[in-house]
């Protein structure tokens, strides 16, 4: 006999069954396609390395990373608000980037116009966003990627900037200034899987 709580149990699942199978086949999907040695938890990409995470309280904040131990070590104040603290690593290391890649590139595309203003932002859905102003947005998870891709988002962008849409004029400006675009699409393409956002 089906007791009370095992009924509302079974409710509850029949009602969620479609979030539940949806969620198993992407993680099946990401597990297929990147191996579960990259997926293992307590560790974090950066520029398209894996590392393993530490966390270890001190009096003050910092963070050390070791391209030999394959290792990075967040010092923090309280373990309790770490999250914002990898965020707020993120945003840094993200900034840092976007700024040193951003005055390489804007050499390779002719009659740029000048863009507004940069910004690295919490976008949940996308790695980066040119807006009608020539504001240019990008993901702070954006350091994750290998520098060839965040190149490459970069460029999308400042395409942006004489074409703001996905026309064949576009994606013309996008090849003067990265030839391989289409390989690396199909790589950001593959390192949203992983990351869980989805393509520019």
């Amino acid at each position: 006999m089906i007791n009370y709580e095992t009924s509302q149990l079974m409710k509850f699942l029949d009602a969620k069954k479609e979030w539940i199978l949806r969620t198993s086949e992407y993680y099946e999907k990401v597990r297929n396609e990147y191996g579960e040695e990259n997926l293992r938890p307590g560790t974090i990409c950066f520029l398209g390395k894996r590392y393993n995470l530490q966390v270890t309280k001190d009096v003050t904040s910092s963070v050390i990373l070791s391209d030999n131990l394959k290792k990075v070590t967040f010092h923090v104040t309280d373990k309790r608000r770490f999250r914002y603290d990898l965020k707020q690593w993120y945003i840094t290391q993200t900034g840092k980037i976007v700024s040193e890649r951003l005055d390489l590139i804007r050499g390779r595309i002719q009659s740029l116009p000048a863009y507004n203003k940069v910004s690295i932002k919490d976008q949940r859905s996308r790695w980066a966003s040119c807006s009608v102003n020539r504001n240019l947005n990008f993901n702070l998870f954006l350091a994750t990627l290998p520098i060839e891709i965040i190149d490459y988002v970069i460029i999308h962008e400042l395409a942006h900037l004489i074409e703001l849409n996905h026309s064949k004029g576009f994606w013309d400006v996008v090849k003067l200034a990265d030839p391989d675009f289409r390989e690396h699409r199909k790589l950001l393409r593959k390192y949203s899987l992983l990351v869980g956002y989805n393509m520019v």
